[in-house]
């Protein structure tokens, strides 16, 4: 509380401070409502997420320039100690192609959200933010960006930690066929107490997309993406280079408020690190699935559209990899939008 109450202080000294020469002020509030139950077998872990998050923020600024200020905060339900309030406090500079931002921002700001080979959405969930600096490009065919998250400082006992990304898309709008790309590099260092070791990671996803929406009725959509994932890490404590290839595709239709996905991986296991207990799900922020061989997931979701403030959505989710039963998730989402100028 006393950190919701630091950023509300910050957030109205900045209203104050710039509304008199801001051409705009507005005010954006979000809330989401989660219920996560995850039934999976053998190496994974079955779990049951269920809270909320909420995220008031203030903008101040003109057509080019603006600051905004606010926080985070989420509610984990039935957890004996709930998770600090983050702060989001940035600077914002847009104009017809460029965009950028510096310092704690929504992941919702970016271009692309990443895919759970690199960002496991339960990370997400708790990690709404980015924290470092983003830079965004959009023009005629091309959609661009490339940021650096840094996602934890050293101490005695904690790492530094931070990820550099790059993504985009080359297409037009409508047209059948496009391709993009994901990429992402990972250096989770060392604490200052000594005993530990050095730990990164290269990730490398380009696609190629079909979209059929043009061909199909009104409120129909189909698009499938088909991609290499190429996988590069290493381990100080020995210096090799371990290095993982498969291929990556996904199929992802809907027609009105119903929605179906799948998602499938062949290749070499992307998380070799996975039960080490120096580096684990903490350096590699991905599913857990993914550290099989094989995998695949099949999906579908409906959505209610109460208005255009709020959606309330049901999915239920079949995974499936090798030598075990089947692996089966139910996902209930509320959202919550509000903006006012």
């Amino acid at each position: 509380m006393k950190q919701i109450l630091r950023a509300a202080i910050l957030s109205l000294g900045l209203v104050s401070t710039l509304q008199a020469n801001a051409e705009r002020v507005s005010f954006n509030l979000s809330y989401d409502g989660l219920f996560d139950n995850r039934e999976y077998k053998n190496d994974m872990l079955p779990q049951t997420i269920y809270g909320m998050r909420l995220m008031p923020e203030i903008i101040i600024g003109d057509d080019r320039h603006c600051i905004a200020g606010g926080v985070s905060k989420l509610w984990e339900f039935g957890a004996d100690s709930q998770p600090d309030a983050g702060v989001i406090l940035y600077y914002n500079f847009h104009n017809e192609n460029w965009e950028s931002y510096f310092g704690s921002f929504p992941r919702k700001h970016l271009q692309r959200q990443l895919p759970d080979c690199m960002l496991y959405d339960s990370i997400a969930m708790f990690e709404p933010c980015v924290q470092g600096t983003a830079v965004q490009y959009s023009k005629g065919l091309l959609q661009a960006e490339a940021y650096c998250n840094w996602f934890s400082r050293q101490t005695q006992t904690r790492r530094e930690a931070f990820r550099i990304v790059s993504d985009g898309f080359i297409g037009k709008n409508g047209s059948i066929i496009g391709g993009g790309w994901y990429m992402a590099m990972t250096h989770f260092a060392k604490p200052k107490e000594p005993g530990h070791f050095i730990y990164e990671q290269f990730q490398a996803n380009p696609y190629i997309q079909l979209d059929f929406g043009r061909l199909l009725p009104d409120q129909a959509s189909l698009t499938t993406q088909i991609g290499f994932m190429g996988d590069f890490q290493r381990c100080r404590a020995d210096e090799l280079m371990r290095t993982s290839y498969g291929l990556l595709a996904n199929l992802n239709g809907s027609w009105k408020n119903l929605s179906a996905h799948s998602t499938v991986y062949s290749g070499g296991r992307i998380l070799p690190f996975l039960e080490d207990s120096e580096s684990g799900i903490r350096f590699y922020r991905a599913d857990p699935f993914y550290n099989h061989s094989f995998y695949c997931k099949a999906g579908m979701e409906y959505t209610f559209i109460l208005d255009n403030k709020v959606s309330f959505s049901f999915c239920w989710d079949l995974n499936f990899t090798p030598h075990t039963t089947v692996h089966n998730r139910q996902l209930i989402k509320l959202s919550y939008s509000f903006h006012h100028e």
